[in-house]
Parts: structure tokens; C-alpha cells; sequence
């Protein structure tokens, strides 16, 4: 039988560190719309 197992982290990030991990997840955000975008 397999078990799945989570975890889960609270980050908090300074205030350089935060801006730079806003960024990547928009840039994240903006490749996940493009690809969707390409398949329609």
C-alpha cells in the first residue's frame, strides 16, 4: 500500500529575497499562460 505524505513550510522572506520570489512566480505565471495560449 502506498502512503502519501506532505509537509508543509511557512517562509518568510526578507525584503530583497521576497521581491526576487514575486518575480519568479510571475514569470512562472506568465509560461504556464503562454503554453496554455499555444494549445488552443
Amino acid at each position: 500500500m502506498k502512503r502519501l505524505q506532505a509537509f508543509k513550510f511557512q517562509l518568510r522572506p526578507g525584503g530583497q529575497q521576497e521581491c526576487e520570489m514575486r518575480r519568479f512566480a510571475g514569470a512562472c505565471r506568465f509560461v504556464f499562460n503562454r503554453a496554455l495560449a499555444r494549445q488552443n
